[in-house]
């Protein structure tokens, strides 16, 4: 079975394959395309969890500072200072530029979430700050 042949139908066993290559320090044995996508679509999932705690965050921000059911308001502060405590074990250093590129979107689907789920007018620009919320 080629290298392919195993990542198309055993991915389990591709990834067995891999490691024993990379153990053994057999280059020739290694899938370098597969790889390479792998480690790339990594990336893109750590990054991708980052951004869904850091908009969970922000609508459970704006649920206390916007919605008027004050007896939601501590569990709406703890799971925001849960997200905020997850954010900080998966966010890495490189991922901040990136971050605030995409602030002012990641802010805008926050907002819209919490708009339709509570029929409320929310603010156009994000009342927080990026550093804020990643620290």
């Amino acid at each position: 079975m080629s290298k392919l042949n195993i990542y198309d139908k055993d991915f389990y066993q591709w990834t067995i394959e891999q490691a024993k290559a990379i153990d053994e320090r057999n280059l020739n044995s290694l899938d370098w395309e597969n790889l390479k996508e792998e480690i790339e679509a990594l990336g893109r999932s750590e990054y991708n969890a980052v951004v869904s705690l850091l908009l969970k965050e922000i609508e459970h921000l704006l649920k206390i500072d916007y919605v008027p059911i004050p007896e939601c308001r501590n569990k709406w502060k703890a799971e925001a200072a849960a997200f905020k405590k997850n954010i900080a074990r998966k966010i890495t250093p490189s991922m901040k530029p990136k971050l605030e590129s995409q602030f002012e979107g990641i802010f805008q689907d926050a907002a819209e979430v919490v708009a339709i789920e509570y029929e409320i007018e929310l603010p156009q620009e994000c009342p927080y700050n990026l550093e804020d919320l990643l620290d």
